[in-house]
């Protein structure tokens, strides 16, 4: 039923690219890669800030269920609530239309942190930003992704990897700062919080 409406709709769903994002956490993107490593293959999914770039949540799971995508946003909004004084009122949480995305769990879950906003079905182009971190992620890591024997192996990779992008990765976007540095300069009044960096 949700799909429908979606379908019914049509590009009325995409509310990110009416909106004017000018700081963090006013929008979050969303989606799902997979991950083929030596002996098998799993999925990734991964909330990240538009304007600031942060991976605020991330999922590894052997199958692309809906729990993937509900895993990686109940992780975002526990960073989020975590760094903030306030849960942002008006936070943008955008996606495709995939069924992880669309079903009942996922859009209850999401309708408790913001409003959902949907990309036209066969568009990636209208979720830029999260092609690129995973062909990024993809090519630069190639290597050491095909040596990976376990799944526990990749939870692992990912998670080291989802730490330096946050904390160490220099972005042109965002004036060649970590992800981390530039939301904390953009947002927060008290730089102890960022003492330390967490993912």
């Amino acid at each position: 039923m949700i799909k429908k409406i979606l379908i019914s709709l049509s590009d009325r769903t995409n509310l990110l690219i009416r909106t004017e994002i000018t700081k963090p956490l006013q929008a979050l993107t969303s989606d799902i890669s997979e991950i083929i490593y030596k002996t098998g293959k799993c999925y990734f999914s991964v909330h990240k800030d538009v304007f600031g770039q942060m991976v605020y949540g991330y999922a590894v799971a052997k199958t692309m269920e809906t729990s993937l995508t509900i895993d990686s946003l109940k992780r975002a909004t526990q960073q989020i609530s975590k760094l903030t004084k306030r849960f942002p009122k008006k936070l943008l949480i955008h996606q495709d239309q995939g069924s992880q995305y669309t079903s009942y769990q996922y859009v209850e879950a999401g309708l408790k942190y913001g409003t959902l906003s949907y990309s036209t079905p066969g568009t990636p182009t209208e979720n830029p930003g999260q092609e690129s971190f995973f062909g990024r992620f993809k090519q630069e890591w190639a290597d050491e992704i095909r040596e990976l024997e376990t799944f526990k192996e990749v939870q692992k990779f990912i998670a080291k990897k989802i730490k330096y992008y946050n904390c160490q990765r220099l972005h042109t976007s965002i004036g060649f700062m970590s992800p981390n540095k530039f939301t904390k300069l953009s947002l927060f009044t008290r730089p102890k919080w960022f003492s330390r960096c967490r993912t």
